[in-house]
Order: C-alpha cells, then structure tokens, then sequence
C-alpha cells in the first residue's frame, strides 16, 4: 500500500479572503485521503489563538471556528510555527493561548516533514 499523498500548507494571513480557502482546501484533501498540515506563521497565528476565529467572517460561508475545529476532527494537523519555539512565546503563543488541538512547533520541524513529502510529489505552498 502506497504512503498517502501529502500537502504542506504555510499560512501566512488573517485575511478571510485567504483563510477560508485554507481551510476549505485542507477539508477537501483530508476527504480524499491525503495527509494535510497547516503551519500558520507570521499573520496566520492572529487565526488560532483561542477566541480569534470568532472574529474573523467571510460572509456567507461558515464560522471560520467551525472550520479549524472540523479540519481538526478530521485529522488536518494544524500547528502554530516560528524560527522557534521561544519566538512563538514571545509572540504570546503558548500551548494556553491557542485553540485546543493546534500544536507548536518550529521551523526545523516543519522542513523535517514537508521536505521529504515535497520530493515524493506531495505540495508544499504558502497562503
């Protein structure tokens, strides 16, 4: 049995205009079986402190908080990235301040994991 295919997603805005397709795209992988990762970073961390999805609304579609909690529950892995974990608690990013089920991590991680999927096929993009 092959290794699912995989995307790599580096989310870099708050925009709703950016988000939701983000989102909704990593919805519509994990459905065909493919392995997703949302690294947010930069802006894209204003998305997964606890509270912040509230406010973010693109008219007409659903809570942005309703997406992050379905990719969530549908096994999209979502993580909070920085150069460093101690930059993201500079940041104000702590394990406390971001919604149950995103995980933090840092650059080295992320390259550890979307390199190799990078060079079987699978996307690496940014946001």
């Amino acid at each position: 049995m092959s290794e699912p295919q995989e995307i790599h997603m580096v989310l870099l805005s708050n925009e709703p205009e950016r988000v939701y397709p983000a989102f909704m795209l990593a919805l519509g992988a994990v459905a065909m079986n493919v392995k997703v990762n949302i690294y947010c970073a930069m802006k894209g961390l204003d998305v997964i402190k606890k509270g912040a999805a509230e406010k973010i609304q693109l008219p007409g579609a659903p809570p942005l908080s309703q997406l992050i909690k379905d990719a969530i529950s549908s096994g999209v892995r979502i993580c909070a990235c920085a150069p460093s974990k101690e930059m993201l608690k500079q940041m104000g990013v702590t394990e406390e301040t971001v919604e149950e089920g995103v995980e933090l991590e840092d650059v080295v991680v992320f390259l550890r994991s979307a390199l190799p999927a990078a060079k079987k096929g699978g996307l690496v993009f940014f946001v």
